[in-house]
C-alpha cells in the first residue's frame, strides 16, 4: 500500500530555495518517511505566479534530500512559466501551469528518516509564485 506526503510554500524571489512545510491548514505536517515505505515512486507538482514582476521567463525545479534520500540530493524540473506586465489598457495572459506528474520514479528512501522537500525558480523573476508537491511512496 502506498502513502503520500503534500506540502507547499509560496517562493518570492528567483534563485531562492524554499523549503515546501505546509499543507495548507496544517502549518507543520510530518515530513518523516512513513514506516514500511522505501522508495518515492511518484511525484506531483505544480506552480502558478502572479506575474507581478519583470517580463520574462523562469524554470521551477523540485529537489529532495535530507537523510532519508539516499545517494544524496535529487533535482527535477518540473515546470516553466513567462510573463508579460500587465500594460495600461491591456489584459495579461493568465499564468497556468499545466500539473507535472512523473509516474515510475525509482528513488531510495529511508523509512522513518525525515525527508527536505524544496522548490526554487530561476530565471527572471516573474513574481510570487506558490508550489505544490505531492509525493507518493511506495516499496
Amino acid at each position: 500500500m502506498s502513502k503520500t506526503i503534500t506540502v507547499e510554500a509560496d517562493i518570492n524571489a528567483a534563485d531562492t530555495r524554499t523549503n515546501l512545510t505546509a499543507q495548507g491548514s496544517v502549518t507543520a505536517p510530518s515530513l518523516v518517511v512513513p514506516a514500511g515505505q522505501t522508495k518515492i515512486k511518484g511525484i506531483i507538482a505544480v506552480a502558478s505566479h502572479d506575474g507581478a514582476a519583470d517580463d520574462g521567463g523562469a524554470l521551477f525545479f523540485l529537489r529532495l534530500g535530507g537523510n532519508a534520500v539516499l545517494g544524496g540530493e535529487q533535482v527535477i524540473i518540473f515546470g516553466g512559466a513567462g510573463n508579460q506586465t500587465v500594460q495600461t489598457g491591456s489584459d495579461a495572459a493568465p499564468n497556468v501551469m499545466i500539473p507535472f506528474m512523473l509516474e515510475d520514479v525509482d528513488i531510495d528512501v529511508r523509512p522513518s528518516d525525515s525527508i527536505n522537500i524544496a522548490a526554487e525558480f530561476a530565471g527572471v523573476d516573474i513574481g510570487d509564485s506558490a508550489v505544490i508537491v505531492t509525493l507518493i511512496y511506495g516499496k
